[in-house]
């Protein structure tokens, strides 16, 4: 596991703290939460060993994760992120999202596998 990236950022008098880390080798997937107040905004979840292939180094892995980090500020600082975000959820919503139910086992999917958040 490649360690992360924390950025505070000011937008429009609002204050954002932006987290982006690696899942590690058993889910091999950049995870970016942006919160505001506590609050989680958005959740961009993105499988890197597709993008990177599957012997990627952890130095390929931290200039990815930088660049989706700087991206995601980007975005946030340009309105892109916020039209697009989801409502603010809680940490037990994320946590019972990331937990497999008996009914995901048995159809297959994996955690976080069930598409994008609403």
């Amino acid at each position: 596991m490649v360690p992360g990236f924390n950025s505070e950022v000011q937008h429009q008098g609002r204050r954002y703290h932006i987290q982006t880390e690696d899942l590690g080798g058993e889910n091999p997937c950049l995870l970016t939460l942006v919160y505001e107040a506590g609050a989680i905004l958005s959740r961009i979840k993105v499988p890197y060993a597709e993008i990177l292939g599957p012997q990627a180094s952890s130095e390929q892995i931290h200039a990815f994760m930088e660049a989706r980090h700087r991206q995601v500020i980007a975005d946030l600082l340009a309105d892109r992120l916020a039209a697009g975000s989801p409502p603010a959820r809680t940490l037990e919503d994320l946590i019972a999202e990331a937990v497999p139910t008996a009914g995901d086992a048995a159809a297959g999917a994996g955690p976080g596998e069930a598409g994008p958040a609403a």
